[in-house]
């Protein structure tokens, strides 16, 4: 059977049925199918000039080896050179061939435990990635928000006082209770 005799077949199923069919052969397909490929975009963007010197934010940079199997760039403003991990949170990772398969497995929302047993790493490593990519997140929301400029009145003042661990002065009307 032919790929366009397939797509007529599965267009011509009710829509409940072809949703069910979409998710049965979704299920079907292999893990590495379906994972994200972070590392391959990244060195994509690069490579075709899309993206920018870290550094400097320079557009114009050439391939200037490799590093650890990364590849390596030269700012032609700066003439400082970057991978394709430097200002990502990926920079300074160890086990990067297990990147992919780490955010597969936290989309998936598999606990810490699991990808730690799946992908044979340490614990705290897998902590340590996972609070990475979230702060990653984070950063890219607050260059967003505005910073508090402006004049700003205050009516009170507060100060912090304890009194913890000083005499108390009792007049001498009151009574000590023992």
């Amino acid at each position: 059977m032919d790929l366009e005799k397939i797509k007529a077949v599965i267009l011509s199923l009710p829509s409940e049925k072809r949703e069910l069919f979409m998710s049965e052969l979704i299920e079907e397909l292999p893990k590495a199918d379906k994972h994200i490929e972070v590392q391959a975009s990244r060195r994509h963007i690069l490579d075709n000039k899309m993206g920018s010197c870290p550094h400097c934010n320079h557009t114009k940079y050439v391939r200037f080896g490799k590093d650890k199997s990364a590849q390596r760039y030269k700012c032609k403003l700066c003439n400082r050179s970057f991978t394709e991990y430097t200002g990502t949170w990926m920079s300074g990772l160890h086990k990067k061939d297990k990147i992919d398969s780490y955010l597969s497995l936290m989309l998936e929302e598999k606990s810490l435990d699991k990808i730690k047993d799946t992908l044979k790493i340490n614990k705290k490593t897998a902590f340590d990635w996972r609070h990475k990519i979230l702060a990653s997140f984070d950063s890219k929301n607050d260059d967003n928000q505005d910073d508090f400029t402006g004049i700003t009145e205050s009516d009170e003042t507060f100060f912090l006082r304890s009194e913890k661990g000083m005499e108390v002065k009792r007049s001498p009307l009151q009574k000590t209770r023992r």
